[in-house]
């Protein structure tokens, strides 16, 4: 068996995975129904660069009064395979924590515990404002057929770049950024910044480690840390990027700093950070709102509730463990 035809297999068993709880008038059960018949045509379209992705739709989440843009089932085959077929191609550094194989970026908690333990005095960290949905699609196209050269794939790349969203009859293409909840969104935001990654993570002066959109550089001195803050302003103005006021943080390490939902001092680790703790307080509230809108009774509000707390609780244990 070919690689293209076992990762179409397994984009295959991922989407039927990832939509198993879907509503029972959704299209992945009309793919499932016709998968003996139509697999192999569908891969055909693909592998020949004849197959066309359709806009996203827009659904409307029950009792949330929330929407969400979503990719039709077989659309979101397609670029999952897209993703398998790029993943080994595409460059990603290893400062950049978010791909697979970094324990969800648990790997960089662990780098941030080590570097302070050596000394580490001062940080500065920041992210991307809106970082997907401000990506200029032309310089990410250019970025990817440096590295993927095949045109089927190039044409599905590209039609995945320059995305439709279809809602109430009305259609429109975002001038920037790329789609969410994609399964290939994660490796596009990683591997755009690529160049970033090589900058800062050959550097000796400086620990730096990255989290999608989200930049953290630490040292035991105050000016390597301005330098590369003023280095990392420069790349954004080549991209079109701006830093998040609300979530930059630069100093003394002894002010305490937040990553990925644990709060760093010159103590290393000292537990959750409080913005982690009302997000979780919020999330908790939102929980119980959409439950009684579904008309559940008390006790089963309850239960939901305390399972959404363990699994919190877990979360939190297993971001701590990698620190201490």
């Amino acid at each position: 068996m070919s690689s293209e035809t076992e990762n179409w297999l397994r984009a295959y068993d991922w989407l039927c995975r990832s939509r198993k709880r879907a509503g029972h008038n959704a299209d992945i059960w009309d793919l499932r129904y016709h998968w003996p018949v139509e697999q192999e045509t569908l891969f055909r379209h693909v592998t020949d660069g004849t197959y066309r992705l359709s806009p996203m739709r827009v659904m409307r989440i029950p009792h949330a009064g929330e929407s969400l843009a979503q990719w039709s089932a077989r659309d979101a085959l397609v670029l999952k395979w897209v993703a398998l077929q790029t993943a080994d191609r595409l460059p990603v550094q290893a400062a950049c924590t978010h791909v697979k194989g970094h324990r969800g970026g648990r790997d960089s908690l662990a780098a941030i515990a080590q570097a302070i333990r050596e000394g580490a005095r001062f940080v500065y960290r920041t992210d991307i404002r809106g970082y997907y949905r401000h990506i200029r699609k032309a310089q990410l196209y250019h970025h990817l057929c440096r590295f993927v050269p095949e045109p089927a794939l190039q044409s599905l790349l590209q039609q995945y770049l320059y995305y439709s969203v279809e809602d109430g009859g009305e259609i429109h293409t975002p001038r920037n950024g790329i789609s969410r909840g994609c399964a290939l969104s994660p490796l596009m935001g990683a591997s755009f910044l690529w160049f970033v990654d090589i900058a800062f993570s050959g550097r000796s002066d400086i620990s730096y480690v990255r989290y999608m959109d989200d930049f953290l550089f630490l040292s035991d001195r105050r000016w390597p840390v301005r330098r590369a803050q003023k280095q990392l302003y420069t790349f954004f103005d080549l991209t079109g990027f701006e830093c998040h006021p609300d979530k930059t943080q630069h100093g003394k390490i002894a002010q305490g700093f937040d990553w990925l939902g644990v709060w760093f001092t010159d103590n290393g680790a000292t537990g959750i950070a409080p913005r982690a703790k009302e997000n979780h307080r919020l999330r908790r509230l939102r929980l119980i709102e959409q439950s009684r809108r579904a008309g559940l009774t008390e006790p089963e509000i309850h239960e939901r509730v305390q399972l959404y707390d363990r699994r919190w609780m877990t979360w939190a244990e297993s971001q701590l463990s990698v620190c201490w």
